[in-house]
Formats: structure tokens, sequence, C-alpha cells
């Protein structure tokens, strides 16, 4: 569907003026007061452009009259009539519709959700404004939160970070409306789930209820890394128990770390990793 509308939109705006930037944004507003409409759940879409001088409304656009037939799917519809748009508020969207909107270059956003209409495109226009005269990112703050991995089984999954590897399950999910199971899992006792700061970094384990069959690793994704002590003695009881590695420790040409690398049930690749310990730091 996605593929169609692209073949059928026209190149957007590019955003820019003599007099500096322009934004066109589309809302979903039941009265054009409010930022107030779920993406789905919005029939007209009201249009706006935006720049220093301020917001003008340039049209409402309905479902109903930009439809090509009974037919269309009705995201189609909305995709291709506000496909001049560089921005769409909303009070709500689902992750799909915006993945989608996004391809073709709209972002959609629920920041505004809310807000007044001319508020919400004026504090749009002042931040889009200030990001493209200033592009610095202030990373001081920032922290690595989690890892995604889906996989087949939750269950067995759980079982072989925590017993085979010592994590912690710091939470679990069970999402009904969208039948798929969640859990984090990690080192550090409160660490970061659910997109949440912690003190340590967590894995995010997926199993989508619809899926039998087995997950294709395929070839982008490289590895997980574990930081470790007594590596060797770790690597001898995990084949003990099965685990396959296929690298065993051995030290690295080019520094003091020791390697191994492990496959969980999902064929996931985990590399563990020895530091040197200070002493050994020193001496080498």
């Amino acid at each position: 569907m996605l593929d169609e509308v692209l073949e059928k939109t026209v190149d957007a705006a590019e955003g820019k003026t003599d007099a500096g930037l322009r934004l066109r944004v589309a809302v979903a507003t039941r009265d054009g007061e409010k930022v107030d409409l779920h993406f789905g759940h919005a029939a007209v879409f009201s249009v706006y452009d935006v720049d220093a001088n301020g917001v003008r409304p340039v049209a409402a656009r309905a479902i109903a009259e930009h439809a090509l037939d009974e037919e269309e799917d009705v995201r189609a519809t909305i995709y291709r009539m506000i496909a001049d748009c560089q921005v769409l508020l909303v009070a709500k969207v689902g992750a799909a519709p915006q993945e989608a909107l996004s391809k073709i270059g709209i972002e959609a956003t629920n920041l505004y959700a809310g807000k007044g209409v001319d508020e919400a495109l004026r504090e749009l226009f002042v931040a889009k404004t200030a990001a493209a005269e200033d592009s610095s990112i202030d990373a001081s703050e920032f922290a690595l939160l989690h890892a995604m991995l889906r996989v087949r089984n939750l269950d067995e999954s759980i079982a072989f970070y925590t017993e085979k590897l010592g994590m912690t399950l710091l939470e679990r999910r069970e999402h009904k409306k969208n039948q798929f199971s969640q859990a984090y899992l990690g080192y550090v006792a409160g660490a970061g789930s659910a997109g949440s700061a912690g003190p340590g970094m967590t894995i995010e384990l997926v199993q989508n209820w619809q899926r039998e069959e087995a997950y294709v690793v395929g070839d982008a994704f490289g590895h997980i890394a574990i930081g470790v002590k007594n590596i060797m003695r770790l690597c001898d009881r995990l084949a003990a128990r099965g685990v396959p590695m296929p690298r065993p420790p051995r030290a690295q040409r080019h520094g003091e770390n020791i390697v191994a690398f492990i496959v969980d049930p999902d064929g996931y690749r985990i590399e563990l990793v020895q530091a040197p310990t200070p002493e050994q730091a020193v001496t080498a």
C-alpha cells in the first residue's frame, strides 16, 4: 500500500524560502481549536503554513473528498492527501502509521496533544528553527538503555539469560491487545527497564504470539557483548550445560582482553569479554 502511495506522491516542498524556514503542517483537530484527534479517528485534517510571519490556514482536507474510490484504503488516502506536509500533529498515533508517514517524509507526533492549534504550531516552528540554526547535540546526560531481541519462546530465553548468564528478570509484561509478551533483563537491580534510565543497560526480549517459526538473525546483526570475570571457569560451565560456543576463550591479538562467543536459543551471538585486571594492565 505504501509503495503505491510513494509512486503517486509528488515531491513535497523543500521547507525553505528566501525569508527562512517554512513548514507545512497537518493537524488532527475537531474544531480547529486544539490538537485533539487520534490519527485513526480524524475524517478531516487541517493544513497550515507556518513561517517567521506567523500561522496561515491552507485548507481543510477531508478523506471522503480525496479518496480515489471506495476501494482505496483510508490510510493510503491520508498519506497521499497530506504528502506536501512536513509534520502531522495528532493527539495519538500508532507506531505503524507513524513509520509509514516517516517513509514519505512526514514527522507525525503526539507531543503537542491537547494544546491550542495556534500555540502548538508556533512552538513547533520555534523548535525547528532552533534545530536548523544549531545542530549540536549535548549528550552529557544520555545513556544506553537496552537492546531488543525478538525471540521464539520467551520462557526459554528468560531461562537462558537468567540461569546460564546470571541476569535478573527485571520486568515482564503481557500485551493482549497487540499480541506480544515483553521482558527486560539485566545485571543491576533496578536497572533501566521499559525505556527508563537506570544504572545499567538491559536486554529487552519480545515474543510475538502469532509467530511460530524461528527468526532469521540476518547478516546485519552482529552480537551482544557482556563483560565477565573468570571467563575460563564460566565457559567451562556453559559448555557443560550444552551452550553452543563457536569461539572458545582466547586472548585478542591486539590488547589484553580474553574473548569468547556463545549462542543463545534463537541463534543470537553473545560476546563474553574479560578485561585485564589493573595489575595485568600495568605489567602488559
